[in-house]
């Protein structure tokens, strides 16, 4: 991290605030309400939406032998049908937003679930990549995909479960993405239309891949980049983690932080976007998943409770950023 000045940091807090690009300090009420979201992260949903994305049709229960690449009608609407009968089970209205994807001879679409806030429109988004791939992929080969980022989309759905409990002055989008591993162009399609709309984003919590631990350590990376915005972001994360005692070791890049995920998109439009991330290369350490864009990525290879516990994080941060109203 770049060391700053006192001075600085408060004027660049002020800076952020009023710009709506950071958060305000919690009430002691606020506090709790974060600490009752936080404990909620069940890990036995993380299986159940894992053991469905990765899973063939028909087959038997948290088989291996599915897909949900963007490139395949049947693979991808199966994943996102998922999605959309969950988040409109918890009584949120959903929409596909659709975006041109050029391997498919139809329009694709990326799914976004809203939780309105109680006084304000500005948003705070929840995302994750709902597509998988593997090497030299197929129409007709698997793809589980259990980390990359079935692990991703599925604490997307956790957060919808746990906050639409909830009211928040701001409101909330829980947003699944297609197009990913085509080059991130389902998000971008996404962002576009956002920044078309002039819509005001607080603030974008991007998952993917967040399962994998085989150290055991607790590491995982925050991709904050040099902007101000995100690294406020990265912060309000790591300011969870210890205020609420989440045992993780955060790892915060700002020059060496990666735009290949679907922050990136976001990034573009100079929205505060920040990217969730395992221990990977980028990092100080490195424990990247061996089975990435393979057959053998699924959830046998999963650390449940590290992704409860960055789950947890991500949560907490957002739920702070979107402000809980008692």
């Amino acid at each position: 991290m770049r060391k700053i000045s006192i001075g600085l940091v408060l004027f660049l807090v002020a800076l952020l605030v009023s710009l709506g690009a950071a958060p305000t300090p919690a009430s002691s009420s606020s506090t709790a309400i974060i600490a009752e979201i936080i404990n909620q992260v069940d890990e036995q949903q993380f299986r159940t939406h894992i053991c469905y994305w990765q899973s063939q049709e028909g087959g038997e229960e948290c088989n291996s032998l599915g897909s949900r690449w963007s490139c395949s009608p049947t693979a991808i609407d199966r994943a996102l049908g998922y999605g959309q009968r969950y988040f409109e089970s918890l009584g949120l209205k959903t929409q596909s937003d659709a975006y041109n994807l050029p391997c498919r001879s139809g329009p694709s679409s990326n799914l976004t679930a809203e939780w309105p806030g109680t006084e304000s429109s500005k948003l705070v988004l929840i995302t994750a990549h709902v597509d998988s791939v593997i090497f030299g992929m197929g129409a007709s080969q698997a793809a589980p995909g259990a980390d990359d980022n079935a692990s991703g989309s599925a604490a997307v759905l956790e957060a919808a479960r746990i906050l639409s409990k909830y009211r928040f002055k701001h409101t909330i989008h829980f947003v699944l993405f297609t197009g990913e591993e085509q080059g991130l162009i389902g998000s971008r399609a996404y962002a576009s239309r956002m920044a078309g709309q002039g819509a005001q984003i607080l603030g974008v919590f991007n998952m993917d891949m967040i399962g994998y631990d085989s150290d055991r350590d607790g590491a995982f990376e925050i991709h904050a980049g040099t902007r101000e915005g995100p690294i406020a972001l990265a912060r309000l994360m790591v300011n969870t983690l210890k205020t609420f005692e989440i045992k993780l070791t955060p790892d915060v890049l700002e020059s060496g932080a990666t735009n290949r995920s679907d922050h990136g998109s976001f990034w573009r439009h100079n929205y505060p976007a920040v990217l969730v991330i395992e221990d990977t290369e980028y990092g100080a350490t490195n424990d990247f998943n061996p089975h990435y864009h393979s057959v053998n990525d699924t959830l046998s290879h999963l650390d449940l409770s590290y992704a409860k516990r960055i789950a947890q994080a991500v949560i907490g941060a957002a739920a702070q950023l979107a402000e809980p109203v008692p």
